[in-house]
């Protein structure tokens, strides 16, 4: 998808020349990529990608019999789904665990991913969708009061998103994606640097290797075969998107 046929596929307001407008949205994207490492504001905006990830857990324990005791969401962007696997068979229980631990750090690479391309193929719906549900189940899942705030904060962005469309919405939702992907890809990234350091943290990880007695490396080589699966199994739409993007920001320049 050339970027002369994005002026004409996103729904921007009249008043504004198409031109100009199809160049903002390349300046969201641009600022929510870079927002994750601004000092301060950064640390705010990751919280949306936690709540991505801390609601994949949920999205695929819950359909299999899992359930979903709360969601903890903290001031420095860190969070924590407390899980329970009890009602789901035993013959898939292990697969469910495995697809829990891969969810969390999964959940704002393909969100954003989804966001970016509603935004770019002049979707609306689709932001509405994946912002809703995201929504939703945090609403019912979050129990600490940080928390809570800061859902009621992303749900009143989703409604907004829903209910009254226009050129802001869109540019929003074009910087609301680009955060989730990089921000995603940057705590990929970090928990690498976290292994071959041998850093004493704890992520999903770290969980996982000590429930099931295989190292927390070889569950995270695992994950990235995994997603790099996906991603070599939906590589047109992403190269369609991520070609769009690079022209309209090579536009830019």
């Amino acid at each position: 998808m050339s970027s002369a046929s994005l002026i004409s596929s996103v729904p921007l307001v009249s008043s504004v020349p198409l031109v100009s407008s199809a160049s903002l949205v390349f300046v969201a994207i641009l600022v929510g990529a870079v927002l994750p490492f601004v000092p301060v504001v950064g640390r705010v905006a990751r919280i949306a990608a936690t709540i991505a990830h801390e609601v994949g857990h949920c999205i695929v324990v819950v359909p299999f019999g899992g359930r979903i005791r709360r969601i903890d969401l903290r001031p420095d962007g860190s969070g924590e789904a407390w899980v329970q696997l009890g009602g789901v068979p035993g013959a898939i229980r292990w697969l469910v665990r495995v697809l829990n631990l891969y969810a969390g750090y999964s959940a704002p690479l393909w969100a954003g991913a989804l966001l970016l391309t509603g935004v770019l193929h002049g979707s609306r719906w689709l932001p509405v969708v994946v912002l809703g549900v995201i929504g939703l189940v945090a609403l019912v899942f979050v129990r600490n009061w940080f928390g809570l705030l800061v859902v009621v904060g992303f749900d009143a962005l989703a409604l907004w998103v829903a209910l009254r469309p226009s050129e802001a919405t869109v540019l929003v939702v074009a910087a609301v994606g680009a955060l989730f992907v990089v921000d995603g890809l940057r705590s990929v990234v970090q928990v690498a640097r976290w292994l071959l350091t041998g850093a004493r943290v704890q992520t999903d990880f770290h969980i996982a290797a000590a429930e099931m007695r295989l190292p927390a490396g070889l569950w995270f080589v695992l994950f990235v075969l995994v997603n790099g699966v996906a991603v070599w199994l939906a590589r047109d739409p992403l190269l369609e998107v991520w070609d769009t993007i690079a022209a309209g920001v090579r536009a830019l320049v």
